[in-house]
């Protein structure tokens, strides 16, 4: 097999893929530890990318791999294209690619890589573009005090003379003054344009307004621009390699990727994402959502006690109700112990026990997503207690959520719907 041919492997996140460094060999026509070298290559880079002390990724003397808690999707090489399926998610169904963009836009926790290109699907429009734009806005807010400016010469017509004068034009000056050119320093330049074009370029396919209203200010702030279609990467003044990300982003947008993912040719950005705070802020919005009218704070603050006469507080992700006396605590785990079944971990239910103490609560819940590997779909958001603990009148339910179908039409909302009644059903204790 010709090692030039483009590869895509699909593995699951938090499981032990068997041989798979053999497999990858075989595809890429490569010794298995030059494979071992570019996938610990891969680790260290996604380690210093989501700001991780320990490498996400581990092989095993036998060449097998396991990825800890990432998922997305990302080049290894210019021949190799990884896609990690979240564990709530089934890599085998088509539709996974969309709950796993919808998770994605919700959370807004993942880290999109502008320099991977990866294949995408011309026609098929989706929550990538979305992401696309939600990140280039962000680039451009997050650097915009320092803007992107250069030197630039215009002829202008003014009777106040700042610049070079027409000899012409002094004889005989215009009515609205004389003609001169001038040396200006502002951002309508050639880096300007190119972000500003990008930007055009998406509005017409953002679905999410939020992402639209960015993208219309970005515009707007950097109007008046000339619009260009195509672009080349170049490197930046160093006195502006804060805005490199952003023009490498808005290159790759005008050249045509970011409209959609799927198995055949234009390019994509790589996209990644912490699996836990991107299903801790699912959580948290779902909650919002299903929840409503009452009340839900999201990480509240409560004193537990006293450390060296300074106060010890704890923060559970959710709390339900009156801030200073919440009826429903919510935390959500991404990690449940399996023996032959999920189970929580002890230290879960010690760090519970101090939520429950510090708000005078008697039951929390903590919710995990459930892994796709347990059986057949049901509706997005549907829950079911896996394991109770009780100690004195505290009680802890753990309960698995399903997460397949959230981005399908009114996935989230459902989603939201169903964990909301699922925990209200649950609840021995408030009004419910």
């Amino acid at each position: 097999m010709s090692s030039s041919a483009l590869h895509r492997v699909r593995i699951t996140e938090n499981r032990d893929e068997p041989r798979l460094v053999s497999r990858l060999a075989g595809l890429m026509a490569k010794p298995e530890l030059e494979v071992e070298s570019l996938l610990l290559h891969t680790g260290h880079r996604l380690a210093d990318l989501l700001g991780h002390q320990q490498l996400p990724l581990r092989i095993s003397s036998v060449g097998s791999v396991r990825i800890e808690g990432v998922a997305g999707l990302l080049r290894l090489s210019p021949h190799l294209e990884l896609e990690i399926v979240p564990k709530f998610l089934d890599g085998t169904d088509s539709g996974w690619r969309q709950d796993f963009f919808r998770a994605a836009l919700l959370s807004k926790t993942g880290k999109l890589l502008p320099r991977e290109h990866l294949r995408a699907d011309f026609a098929a429009l989706g929550d990538l573009t979305t992401l696309v734009g939600r990140t280039l806005a962000y680039l451009y807010w997050e650097s915009h005090r320092r803007p992107l400016r250069e030197y630039r010469s215009r002829n202008v017509h003014d009777y106040a003379v700042v610049g070079d004068l027409d000899p012409v034009g002094i004889v005989l000056p215009e009515a609205d003054g004389f003609r001169q050119n001038q040396l200006v320093f502002d951002h309508v330049n050639s880096w300007n344009e190119v972000i500003s074009s990008a930007a055009g370029i998406l509005l017409p396919e953002v679905r999410d307004s939020e992402t639209l209203h960015q993208l219309l200010r970005v515009r707007q702030a950097l109007a008046p621009q000339r619009v260009v279609t195509s672009a080349q990467h170049r490197r930046l003044p160093n006195r502006y390699q804060h805005w490199q990300a952003l023009y490498d982003l808005s290159v790759e947008v005008l050249n045509g990727f970011g409209v959609g993912y799927d198995e055949r040719h234009l390019r994509a950005p790589g996209y990644v994402m912490v699996m836990w705070s991107t299903w801790q802020h699912l959580c948290e919005l779902a909650l919002r959502t299903g929840m409503a009218p009452q009340e839900v704070h999201a990480s509240p603050v409560f004193p537990l006690g006293m450390r060296n006469s300074k106060p010890l507080t704890v923060t559970p992700d959710a709390a339900v109700g009156p801030r200073n006396a919440p009826t429903i605590l919510v935390d959500a785990k991404y990690r449940t112990r399996l023996n032959g079944r999920a189970s929580v971990e002890n230290s879960d239910v010690y760090e519970s026990l101090a939520f429950l103490r510090a708000t005078g609560a008697k039951q929390i819940f903590l919710l995990y997503p459930r892994p796709a590997s347990t059986g057949t779909p049901e509706q997005p958001g549907t829950t079911k207690v896996f394991q109770t603990i009780t100690v004195g009148e505290d009680r802890i339910d753990a309960l698995l959520v399903e997460c397949r179908g959230i981005g399908g039409t009114g996935g989230f909302e459902k989603f939201s719907h169903n964990l909301a009644s699922g925990i209200t059903s649950f609840q021995l204790y408030g009004d419910s």
